[in-house]
């Protein structure tokens, strides 16, 4: 295993560098959280990458939207990809999304959701591009999977992954196994104080059974878990802009985020910038706040909402005091 993963990790390198250099390198200026001398945990978000071998635009914006997540002054706890990360989860898509990754992101903690694109988008053999998925995250992340769900703990919090378990294109199946994982897992969060950050590619409203039926299990699970506790929920898939009335949702019993995709293209050949490609998140913990806040990692700018001209930015109150581990 160690010697098939130090091998994807080499090829990768070597062929995403070819294209890394023909992208340039990003002029953009260094930025730093709001308050740093506060500041307890931080890290970035971005979705739906949807690197693909005959698409230098997007690769460009993808490339250059990396160096920018690496000029935060504070750094990266974390740096989490909520799914497409590939358009075909094919093997020149994969190396040049993680061979980029270990080339400018280097040796950041990356935490990675496995997405409808990343296995095919309801083609292909789901197990072999499912085994490829964990091939490359073995190699790039150090994470070793049996399942797309997983958790970390980082300064004392939990960060958890949901997964996709079945070919799906639109919904996401949780089989029961994962449901009583994440009972269980949250169950172990709730004693720490802290609050949990879950990932995943779907909307939690986007859920399916494995009777095949739409559920609402997980937002009720959500729910309820929040009403003592803090929790935030990170989710991509739907590609919809960032705009402060739609993005940052809490209608449900607790806050999810829609992230947008970060190479969204536009014009008659699908090669330039859209307004708001290059946007994800950094998000900020301090003691008794969350702070969300938009960020063009592009074109190295904090994102303003495009309707009022307002800072794409939300400040969530904690119920409990957040100190590090």
């Amino acid at each position: 295993m160690f010697m098939k993963s130090a091998f994807l990790r080499v090829i990768s390198c070597v062929v995403a560098s070819v294209l890394l250099l023909a992208a340039g390198f990003s002029a953009n200026d260094a930025y730093d959280v709001s308050e740093p001398e506060n500041c307890l945990l931080h890290f970035s978000v971005v979705s739906d990458t949807h690197i693909e071998g005959n698409n230098f635009a997007r690769y460009q914006v993808f490339a250059r939207a990396m160096q920018d997540v690496r000029k935060n002054k504070s750094g990266n706890d974390a740096i989490v990809f909520l799914g497409d990360s590939t358009m075909n989860g094919q093997q020149i898509e994969s190396m040049l999304f993680y061979g980029t990754l270990g080339l400018v992101l280097k040796n950041e903690n990356i935490i990675n959701v496995m997405g409808n694109h990343d296995i095919g988008n309801g083609e292909g053999d789901f197990k072999t591009l499912q085994k490829r998925w964990y091939g490359y995250n073995s190699a790039f992340t150090g994470r070793t999977l049996e399942h797309p769900y997983f958790y970390d703990v980082i300064c004392g919090c939990y960060f958890i992954v949901l997964g996709m378990e079945s070919q799906e294109v639109h919904e996401m199946l949780m089989t029961e196994e994962q449901f009583a994982w994440l009972e269980n897992v949250l169950e172990s969060a709730s004693g720490s104080g802290k609050p949990v950050f879950v990932f995943s590619h779907y909307p939690s409203d986007y859920v399916i059974d494995e009777s095949g039926e739409e559920t609402d299990r997980l937002t009720r699970l959500f729910a309820d878990y929040n009403r003592e506790h803090d929790l935030f929920s990170f989710v991509g898939h739907t590609h919809m802009p960032m705009y402060l009335f739609w993005s940052f949702h809490t209608s449900d019993g607790f806050p999810e985020t829609y992230l947008p995709r970060l190479t969204q293209l536009s014009g008659s050949h699908d090669n330039e910038p859209y307004d708001d490609t290059g946007v994800g998140l950094v998000v900020e913990v301090y003691e008794n706040k969350v702070v969300l806040r938009g960020r063009d990692f592009y074109r190295g700018e904090w994102k303003y909402d495009t309707v009022d001209d307002t800072m794409c930015e939300v400040t969530y109150e904690l119920k409990h005091p957040f100190q590090p581990a």
